[in-house]
């Protein structure tokens, strides 16, 4: 059997991923890039205090982009899935963002 995992303890001992933290970086044609993985992380870091630090609800457009990005990760699709979290956030961080949570 599985083991139960409280998410709050977990983040507690989870190193926080901060917008301005090394990323890991991939060498590729164009140069050395972070990894997908790394924007992925990175972009989620930003998001958790968006979205967890509000009124504690969150807009339907808000809610659909969260699902498709945890969607993207179960596919395996984890560009589109950093795409979407880095847009989702910059997105949050504007200040006219308060309607939209």
């Amino acid at each position: 059997m599985g083991r139960v995992i409280e998410l709050d303890a977990w983040r507690r001992r989870r190193p926080r991923t901060h917008a301005d933290a090394p990323l890991d970086l991939v060498r590729d044609g164009r140069g050395r890039r972070p990894s997908l993985l790394a924007r992925l992380e990175r972009a989620i870091g930003r998001l958790d205090p968006l979205v967890n630090g509000g009124t504690g609800r969150i807009g339907p457009r808000v809610e659909t982009e969260l699902l498709a990005i945890t969607g993207a990760v179960t596919a395996g699709r984890v560009e589109d899935a950093a795409t979407r979290a880095e847009r989702l956030a910059e997105r949050l961080e504007h200040p006219s963002s308060r309607a939209a949570r």
